[in-house]
């Protein structure tokens, strides 16, 4: 029996994989799911425990190569798999380009000729040449990049749309024969090599080494345990990496990863850097306690660089928003209905501004507690993490007396002020002219206004959102569909979309999940809309109170959403209430 570690660098070719080891009666398939170093990291033990050959996809399976010395098979890019993307990516409207390894690129390159494509290919030689030549595409007018995921992700990065290509069925095959014949070279060689590595796994401190590239080369037991899901693309941990490597000289710095406060200190060696982490035990620790948790506020020293999506005038608006504002450090008030992306928006902004002593803490208003609030206050929490941005996430939720508090500590001109970002629906003057939002409140954080209007506002980001939700489903799901018929793309379209792009982005994977063809058809998009119309009418009236509160909150709240069902005519709103409109004045009060 051949003991076989595969490592896919996305979802859908991992479920693939284990289909087929479903099939074969020879090879003892164990599927991994890691991408670059993360591919590489999970290799390095593969001898270790007992693996003959390992399995993986492009610049993973190069990386992979490097660091191990058991055979390592490359799931190759078929002309299949090429043709299946080249058809999807036709739905696409701006120019398009393939940029990757030449085992993808060969052959792209000769089918696209063939099927008289204007598609611009680039071969590259490794990852980290990615970066500069999509920087190039991006000002020649390249819009969509087609490769793999380190292409992909990059693309994701710079704002452009990555498509990537994903492996059929006949490669796997492909490449599972491949071993066979692998193994029978390399049997005897791999019974007489011992992969022999010293781990200091009694060592508290998580020690890491680091390549040029910023791959993890080496770990210790507590680095993997740790910080096995770092990321370096995204995190402060890169920089600190680059000014070591520069100044070549070791260097002390306190990092906030994961909610933890980490003095790392660094250490150049030849072509390489060691990290060394300590946990700083510092009061300004942000932790869980009865008082404070994850729910309520979150800390975090990076987010994701997601693209905003849309072609549209408003949405190009919004973009030139978010540049500009991004220079300045003022508050900044980001509104829109549900779905509709503001917190992308909020975490654009972030890193348009971020440095590395400026985490961004999210607090969340709608969920937090008049207990909770009061310890903020108490232990002077703004003050305290004052060389921070604080996102204000649906602060139209707030409780009218922390509103007032929350006025109060920015009007006191000895407070210490952080920078702040902030979020809320698209209903701020109804809720100020009723009373349950501070004026006053409102005209000081909202100085620099985002306002994101609604999908059926600017209908022309449809379709471009349908083919770019599409292309990311593939590499998380991995099956055959590459488009969508045109009467489907018009009901689509039409749709006034309640749920704005978040509500298009869940239609669109069930669509993907339940369709049966290459296309999505018009009966599917009809099956489920009539099931997403039937959950709306399930959903009662009271799911938006707020029920944490105290009966008068709650009671005040109901009040407000009848007086809003009823065009706020107070008397219409007191008769279906039971009570006269004294009454209801007052319990506005």
């Amino acid at each position: 029996m051949i003991k076989v570690l595969v490592i896919v660098p996305y979802e859908g070719l991992l479920e693939m994989m284990k289909e087929v080891s479903q099939e074969v009666e020879d090879i003892e398939l164990q599927v991994e799911l890691g991408n670059l170093s993360e591919g590489v990291a999970i290799a390095k033990n593969a001898e270790n425990e007992g693996y003959h050959v390992i399995v993986s996809r492009g610049g993973t399976a190069s990386m992979i190569q490097e660091a191990v010395s058991i055979p390592v098979i490359d799931i190759q890019v078929s002309g299949y798999d090429v043709l299946r993307i080249l058809t999807l990516v036709k739905g696409f409207s701006g120019k398009a380009a393939i940029v990757g390894f030449s085992n993808i690129t060969q052959g792209a390159a000769t089918i696209s000729e063939l099927l008289d494509l204007d598609i611009k290919t680039l071969t590259i030689t490794r990852d980290s040449e990615v970066k500069e030549k999509l920087l190039e595409l991006s000002k020649d007018g390249y819009e969509v990049v087609i490769g793999d995921v380190v292409t992909v992700q990059t693309a994701k990065q710079l704002g452009m749309t990555g498509v990537l290509i994903t492996s059929g069925k006949e490669a796997v095959i492909d490449a599972l024969e491949e071993t066979r014949r692998s193994y029978r070279l390399f049997s005897r060689l791999q019974q007489n090599i011992a992969f022999m590595e010293t781990i200091l796994d009694s060592e508290e401190q998580a020690i890491g080494v680091f390549n040029q590239d910023n791959e993890v080369i080496y770990g210790n037991e507590q680095f993997y345990h740790e910080f096995h899901w770092l990321k370096l693309d995204n995190t402060d941990v890169k920089k600190l990496i680059q000014e070591t490597t520069l100044a070549n000289e070791k260097q002390v710095k306190t990092l906030s990863i994961n909610n933890k406060l980490w003095e790392i200190t660094t250490c150049p060696i030849q072509d390489a850097t060691i990290l060394f982490f300590k946990n700083a035990h510092s009061p300004q620790t942000i932790t869980k306690s009865e008082h404070i948790d994850s729910n309520v506020i979150e800390l975090h020293t990076f987010v994701a660089r997601t693209p905003i999506l849309g072609k549209s005038d408003v949405i190009h608006h919004v973009m030139d928003q978010i540049e500009h504002f991004g220079e300045l450090d003022g508050p900044v008030w980001v509104s829109g209905e549900q779905g509709n992306g503001k917190e992308l928006v909020v975490h654009s902004i972030y890193l348009k501004r971020q440095t590395a002593d400026k985490p961004l803490i999210t607090l969340h208003c709608d969920v937090i507690t008049a207990e909770r609030w009061k310890d903020l206050m108490k232990e002077s929490f703004f003050q305290k993490y004052a060389n921070s941005i604080f996102f204000l996430k649906n602060i139209d939720k707030l409780k009218p007396y922390m509103q007032k508090e929350l006025l109060q500590f920015l009007q006191n001109e000895n407070n210490r002020n952080p920078q702040w970002l902030i979020s809320s629906g698209d209903n701020m003057e109804k809720i100020i002219k009723n009373g349950t939002f501070h004026r006053e409140l409102f005209q000081l954080l909202a100085q620099s206004h985002i306002h994101i209007p609604p999908l059926r506002e600017r209908r022309e980001d449809i379709e471009y959102l349908v083919h770019v939700f599409i292309s990311d489903l593939h590499p998380k799901y991995g099956n055959e569909v590459v488009g969508i018929r045109n009467d489907a793309l018009e009901q689509l379209i039409d749709y006034d979309w309640p749920g704005n792009v978040g509500q298009l982005k869940y239609v669109i994977e069930q669509l993907f999940l339940e369709s049966q063809s290459y296309y999505i058809e018009k009966t599917e998009v009809d099956t489920v809309f009539k099931r997403v119309e039937q959950q709306a009418k399930q959903n009662d009236v009271l799911s938006y109170v707020d029920m944490s509160g105290t009966l008068e909150e709650i009671e005040k709240q109901v009040i407000i959403k009848v007086l809003e069902e009823e065009g706020m005519n107070q008397s219409r709103a007191a008769k279906r209430l039971g009570i006269n409109r004294s009454t209801l004045w007052r319990k506005l009060k």
